[in-house]
């Protein structure tokens, strides 16, 4: 580990330390003047659209008012969503309170004290890229086996012809097939492979050998288990240890943990294993204007470890010099068809599958996480973007399809 990381990981102890102690403080302040405290949440709350006790059915209904004010007042959203999973309140449509705040681009207002620290700090370090794989991508298949549907695909599915969730994650596992103008005896790299299937269709029906890179445990042996008798080779490995030459490039829903600080690095670590006339696709979560913090201290503690949506113009300029755009399509709607066919399945198999291993405090986090992801792109918040790159222009040119 370099001194660089240890400084960085001793920077974080000292920086949540202290807000402990802060927090401490200021319980007992805002006790002392809690109804002048309950006064600015609310009108907080009121910016960024959220209707406290209203009568519609996202409206939030709060069941323990001090301790929802307080820890308002103090996190904000991280308190706002451990409110959520501690039962401080609820409300009768989670996704549509979501939709609702993100649209009036004001949610800056309510983020954790600690964003703004943590956004300017590398969390997405060699050291610390194992710990998302430990703290979600592992934690169990039982969960994502009854929730991603056939093809175990965690990331947006394809939604243009398809009627099921089935139907869209074939579509877009053979739309970035056809992107990628695959041609048999190819070898194909795929950062951040998931549980595989990916993989096993690219093998399976073009043709091609894949090398699946990833940080996760329990998604390599899923892998090697449904890729057994294809040639798809599985790595447990950082992305910044390859160092070998592929035809073709592939990166699915990882981008999102590389980390600004890491963008040009991890362009420069792709160019660096895609041959002269390769082609390198990447679908990616991106915000398009400074509304939404790439960082959130609430996913950062339970969802995923050390992850930051990127921000379309740090992608712009990490391919600087490094890359051309020959594609760019963006269909972020789709990821909020396909959070909310997850959470279907999801509460489907909560009572019988899931519920005596996990316990409930666990399905409301769940719960708050797909309901907020929803938000985030039925408000168009957030995009989905598929980017085909090339290194430096295909002399045929490109010609892309939908």
């Amino acid at each position: 580990m370099l001194v660089s990381e240890v400084l960085n990981d001793i920077a974080e102890h000292i920086v949540f330390g202290c807000f402990n102690v802060y927090k401490t403080l200021m319980r007992y302040v805002c006790l002392l003047f809690f109804p002048i405290v309950k006064k600015l949440v609310q009108r907080k709350h009121d910016r960024t659209g959220l209707s406290v006790n209203g009568k519609e059915e996202w409206a939030v209904q709060v069941l323990k008012e001090q301790e929802f004010y307080l820890r308002n007042a103090i996190e904000w959203n991280f308190g706002f969503f451990e409110g959520y999973m501690d039962e401080e309140w609820t409300t009768q449509d989670l996704t549509g309170m979501a939709t609702r705040s993100m649209l009036t681009r004001n949610t800056k207002e309510i983020l954790h004290p600690l964003t703004w620290i943590m956004s300017r700090m590398n969390l997405q370090t060699k050291s610390r890229a194992w710990a998302v794989g430990e703290g979600h991508y592992d934690i169990g298949n039982d969960i994502y086996e009854v929730m991603l549907g056939k093809y175990m695909q965690y990331s947006c599915g394809y939604w243009k012809d398809a009627k099921t969730l089935d139907e869209a994650q074939y579509a877009k596992m053979d739309l970035i097939a056809q992107k990628l103008k695959l041609k048999p005896g190819m070898k194909v790299l795929d950062i951040g492979c998931g549980f595989g299937s990916l993989d096993l269709h690219l093998a399976k029906h073009y043709g091609v050998s894949v090398v699946g890179c990833s940080i996760s445990k329990e998604q390599t042996r899923y892998g090697e288990q449904i890729c057994k008798g294809f040639p798809v080779e599985f790595r447990l490995c950082d992305y910044r240890d390859l160092n070998e030459k592929f035809d073709r490039i592939v990166s699915v829903g990882m981008f999102e943990h590389v980390g600004y600080r890491n963008y040009r690095t991890f362009f420069e670590v792709v160019r660096r294993c895609l041959n002269d006339d390769g082609i390198f696709l990447l679908q990616t979560i991106a915000n398009n204007h400074d509304s939404v913090a790439g960082f959130d201290v609430w996913c950062h503690k339970y969802i995923f470890p050390n992850g930051y949506v990127p921000y379309y113009m740090d992608i712009c300029k990490a391919i600087e010099k490094l890359w051309i755009i020959e594609d760019l399509h963006n269909f972020g709607p789709d990821y909020a068809t396909t959070l909310s066919e997850w959470e279907k399945n999801f509460d489907a198999a909560w009572p019988e599958k899931l519920r005596l291993k996990y316990g409930d405090r666990f399905y409301r986090m769940w719960k708050i996480y797909l309901s907020m992801a929803q938000g985030f792109f039925a408000s168009r918040a957030f995009q989905l973007y598929q980017i085909v790159l090339s290194k430096d222009g295909l002399p045929e040119g490109y010609q892309s399809i939908r």
